[in-house]
């Protein structure tokens, strides 16, 4: 028994004298710092607290487009300035339909087993499709070169041995982290004050109306394009992100939202809201 003790007092000792082994066991970073990293950068998915803008409401319509070959899911989210000046920012909108990873296909011919009580693909979740405002991003970009070719890989010989299976796309955290990592691509806007916006600016959007040959064809080809609209007024915005889906075999539609605004006269740190919604499945508005 005192040798048992004498192990073990030697054993903590030993782990309280190196940080990297608690580290290692948490499945954390080794180098004391417990914030992730990418390319050598700090990444930070906390958003910082910012007392001059207030998210006050978020809410979702799901409609039909009008071309009838798929529907809008459309995210109005309602911002305040707590401040008299104008302020800019940018932000990203990402609406995605997220499951988990099981083969539905496979478990109906091979049923899971009931002795096994955990199924660890069952919480696994991937994203089956997806759309960011104000512009998707490849799944490329986000993995990078060499990941992506190591996926590509494993389809391939997945495929040879007659499975049905395709790449995919990252998943929600994945598609978060990188985001929140490139604001530079997120949509500018600014939150005015007591001066207000000028009458150009209050009203602002990227809807294109059809041309004389769509509207006599019964077409609107620039209609899934149509991303955002933003209504300003003092002290008050509204933003109102449009994502488009096709219409396509057993048609799902969105069910996950995340939000991320920033501010972009900062160089590091600049996450001021980061807002994640399970939306489950929205009912057709119109």
């Amino acid at each position: 028994m005192k040798k048992l003790s004498t192990v073990l007092a030697f054993a903590i000792l030993a782990l309280s004298l190196n940080p990297h082994i608690w580290a290692q066991a948490e499945g954390g970073p080794t180098g004391g710092d417990s914030t992730a990293s990418v390319n050598n950068e700090p990444y930070y998915p906390l958003a910082y607290f910012d007392p001059r803008i207030k998210l006050k409401k978020v809410s979702f319509v799901r409609r039909h487009a009008d071309t009838g070959k798929g529907e809008f899911l459309d995210v109005q989210i309602e911002l305040e300035s707590k401040v008299m000046q104008a302020h800019n920012y940018s932000i990203y909108v990402i609406a995605v339909h997220e499951r988990d990873s099981q083969n539905d296909d496979e478990r109906q011919l091979v049923p899971y087993p009931s002795w096994r009580p955990f199924n660890p693909k069952a919480i696994q979740k991937r994203v089956t499709f997806s759309n960011i405002m104000p512009a998707n991003v490849p799944s490329k970009e986000i993995w990078g070169e060499e990941t992506y070719n190591k996926r590509q890989e494993e389809v391939d010989k997945q495929i040879l041995r007659g499975y049905n299976a395709e790449i995919g796309e990252p998943n929600f955290d994945e598609y978060m982290r990188y985001l929140t990592m490139n604001p530079g691509k997120a949509l500018p806007f600014t939150l005015y004050g007591e001066e207000g916006p000028a009458k150009d600016k209050i009203l602002v959007h990227n809807y294109t109306g059809q041309t004389p040959d769509e509207k006599k064809g019964w077409r609107h080809e620039t209609l899934k394009d149509h991303t955002y609209t933003l209504y300003s007024n003092k002290y008050q915005s509204t933003i109102i992100t449009h994502h488009y889906t096709q219409y396509r075999p057993n048609f799902l539609t969105f069910n996950k939202i995340g939000i991320l605004i920033f501010d972009p006269n900062k160089e590091k740190n600049n996450l001021l809201v980061r807002r994640i919604v399970d939306i489950g499945d929205l009912k057709m508005t119109y």
